[in-house]
C-alpha cells in the first residue's frame, strides 16, 4: 500500500521483541514499563536515523501509549522523543498515503469500530475521514465504545469483552455491510467474536481500493 503511494518504508530487522510498554503500565508494573519504554525510544532513535524518518504504528493503542510515555523517560531519551514524529496508521493513511493515490474502487457499506485510543488522542474523526473516501456508506455504531480487551485482560476473562461489546454488536448486526474495520488487532479480535464477522485493519481496505 505504501509502495502504491510511492513511499518507502523501513521495517527494522531487529524489531521483534520490542514493545510500547502498555502490557506493563496497564497492570501497574511501573519499573517494567519504565525500562521498556526507554529501551524502545532508544531503538526508535536508531531506526529513524535520529529522528530523520517518522515512526508509523499500526496498532492505535500502541501509538497512544508511546505518545504518552515521556514522563517515564530519562532526560537523554526525552530529548530523543521530542525530536521524533510518531504517527498512528490512521494519520499516516489520511495525511501521507491518500493524497498520493487514486481510489479506484469503493465498498458500498462498511462498519467501523473506533478504538478507545483514537478517542483519547482526538483523532477519531480522521478514522471516519479515511473510511468515507473508501466506502459509500460508513456506519459508526451509536453504542460504539470500549471492546473490553483492556490490553490482554480479555484473553484471560472473555466475559469482559462479551459484556462490553454487546450493545455495539447489536447495532452492527442490525445492518448489512461489505466490510468491518478498526485499527487495533486485539479490538478487532473482540469485535469479530461479538459480531460474528471478520474485523480487520482499515489499512487492508485502502489496499483493496487502490491499484
Amino acid at each position: 500500500m505504501s509502495r502504491k503511494a510511492g513511499i518507502s518504508l523501513i521495517q527494522p530487522n531487529d524489531i521483534g521483541g520490542n514493545c510500547c510498554g502498555q502490557i506493563y503500565s496497564s497492570k501497574g508494573y511501573g519499573p517494567a514499563y519504565t525500562h521498556t519504554v526507554n529501551a524502545t525510544v532508544e531503538k526508535l532513535w536508531k531506526w529513524t536515523q535520529e529522528g530523520k524518518s517518522a515512526v508509523v504504528l499500526d496498532i492505535t493503542s500502541c501509538t497512544h501509549t508511546l505518545r504518552d510515555c515521556r514522563p517515564a523517560l530519562t532526560p537523554e531519551n526525552k530529548a530523543k522523543f521530542d525530536a521524533m514524529r510518531i504517527l498512528d496508521s490512521i494519520e499516516y493513511l489520511l495525511e501521507e498515503v491518500l493524497p498520493r493515490v487514486d481510489v479506484k474502487r469503493r465498498k458500498a457499506s462498511i462498519a467501523l469500530h473506533p478504538v478507545c485510543s483514537l478517542q483519547k488522542m482526538g483523532i477519531e474523526s480522521k478514522f471516519t475521514q479515511v473510511a468515507k473516501q473508501l466506502a459509500e456508506n460508513v456506519m459508526v455504531p451509536v453504542n460504539a465504545g470500549c471492546c473490553g480487551m483492556a490490553g490482554d485482560r480479555g484473553f484471560l476473562f472473555p466475559e469482559l469483552t462479551a459484556s462490553a461489546t454487546r450493545p455495539e454488536a447489536e447495532d452492527v448486526k442490525g445492518g448489512c455491510h461489505d466490510g468491518y474495520y478498526s485499527s487495533a488487532k486485539t479490538c478487532e479480535m473482540a469485535m469479530s467474536e461479538a459480531v460474528g464477522k471478520n474485523y480487520e485493519s482499515i489499512v487492508y481496505l485502502l489496499d483493496e481500493c487502490v491499484d
